[in-house]
């Protein structure tokens, strides 16, 4: 397999040298000068920016190792362009770039390993088959302890998070999926502190500890007991094998390979072990599987609400302005909600003659107009405006009310004041300005439906 180096992390020059030795080559180098300056063997790697990586078609894999911020910003892109990264977990990711890659692997079906060494040792994968089987019963406790060494007497937080890493991942391998963290610091002072405590527990999970002090040497220790007996392993440093993370990198569907998934647990415990320590408190998780479609099918969701709510407010709105300024008075809206008002379209066209179902609606304003002291009204001619017309108009329904026996029909029919044209075209404005959010979030569901279904292919 032909892999590509991007970051200068040491920390990958096992892994480096591992895959070289399995017969693999690096073509390509980016973001890497310091590692390749202080490991001159890696100096025939040819270097590139990283941006060339993304067109280069000879290279398969890319062994990411890096803590600046580009190196993490060209490791989201690589992954979008589908390239499978084997990622050295470090500090700086942080939950937010682990939870952003995790979207991309999901989106992309990208392959991304984080090189979670210890689960290939064969001490540790032997240890882990005899739980999984049951050969010691149940599991009641785990520990990691560990011994760490420093110019100072004190631990600093940065060393802190850095050791407890890959111990967390140990531990949730080993113990399951923790949903509670709690942290604890001892023996502060102006450097620092002389010991750290980190807890996990969960329901139905065995409780599990880890354990950093100072020490002249360092050490680290795990124990697990268990219904049979404790299981003790004892190590002077950080147990590795990245010849074994190579080859399960490679592989498909090695067994105890880490998912990108089991890092992004590991950056949520040290997420929450800083928030424990700030609130003095044990905090729960709460892991969720996400992806690009499902926050996009859930912001819409909370738009689509707002929108809901939005056009409520602005049919209120609507219809206390429209109420409050209305360009006719009152006398005229009451007559037309009362059936007293006829409007231009009872008549014949530029005639005063009315059609034969404004003829039966006159019948029924006579009766009305017998019966309560109320007045009717003309609605003004208006394309265009003719005051004769009007008045012609009126004059015969003056003489029809009269002949259906109207007292004082003349004093009693009006003609409406024109209606005011800027007022009419800023209501129609006003109403389209309502519905359109609502109108523009409904067409924006469209692209639920035409957008590009998320692949199904394996990398």
């Amino acid at each position: 397999m032909n892999f590509a180096l991007l970051g200068d992390d040491a920390a990958a020059a096992p892994l480096i040298k591992a895959a070289l030795a399995a017969g693999h080559r690096f073509v390509r180098s980016a973001l890497s000068e310091r590692l390749i300056r202080s490991h001159t063997e890696f100096a025939s790697f040819p270097q590139c920016p990283w941006e060339d990586l993304l067109i280069d078609k000879s290279v398969d894999a890319v062994l990411v190792a890096g803590e600046s911020d580009e190196t993490q910003t060209a490791a989201k892109h690589l992954a979008s362009a589908g390239a499978p990264l084997l990622i050295v977990p470090r500090l700086a990711f942080g939950a937010a770039a682990a939870y952003e890659l995790s979207l991309i692997r999901d989106d992309s079906c990208v392959k991304i390993m984080p090189a979670f060494e210890h689960r290939f040792v064969p001490e540790l994968v032997e240890i882990s088959m005899r739980l999984t089987q049951g050969e010691q019963g149940a599991i009641r406790r785990l520990q990691v302890d560990r011994v760490l060494t420093s110019p100072t007497s004190s631990l600093t937080e940065a060393e802190i998070n850095a050791a407890s890493l890959l111990d967390i991942d140990l531990l949730q391998w080993l113990g399951g999926r923790y949903d509670q963290v709690t942290a604890q610091r001892s023996g502060q002072s102006e450097q620092g502190y002389s010991q750290a405590t980190l807890t996990l527990a969960g329901s139905g999970l065995p409780d599990a500890t880890w354990t950093a002090r100072r020490g002249l040497a360092e050490a680290w220790r795990l124990t697990i007991e268990t219904e049979r007996g404790p299981i003790t392993l004892e190590h002077s440093a950080n147990l590795k094998s990245p010849a074994a993370v190579i080859a399960a990198f490679v592989a498909v569907d090695a067994p105890n390979t880490p998912d990108w998934s089991d890092a992004v647990r590991v950056f949520d415990v040290l997420d929450a072990a800083k928030r424990s320590l700030r609130r003095r408190r044990t905090i729960d998780l709460h892991f969720e599987t996400l992806s690009e479609r499902q926050q996009f099918k859930t912001q819409m969701t909370a738009i689509g609400c707002g929108m809901l709510m939005l056009t409520l407010l602005l049919m209120l709105a609507l219809l206390g302005l429209g109420a409050l300024l209305e360009s006719r008075d009152r006398a005229v809206r009451n007559a037309e909600a009362a059936g007293l008002l006829l409007k231009e379209s009872d008549f014949e066209s530029h005639g005063a003659v009315l059609t034969p179902a404004a003829e039966a609606r006159v019948e029924q304003m006579a009766e009305r107009l017998k019966e309560e002291p109320k007045s009717a009204y003309l609605e003004p001619s208006s394309d265009p405006p003719n005051s004769e017309l009007d008045q012609r108009r009126r004059d015969k329904i003056v003489e029809r009310l009269t002949n259906l026996g109207v007292e004082a029909a003349d004093h009693r029919t009006s003609l409406a004041a024109h209606r005011s044209e800027f007022w009419d075209t800023l209501m129609r404005i006003l109403r389209l300005a309502w519905i359109a959010p609502l109108v523009l979030f409904l067409v924006a569901q469209g692209l639920i439906l035409v957008a590009k279904p998320t692949s199904s292919r394996k990398p």
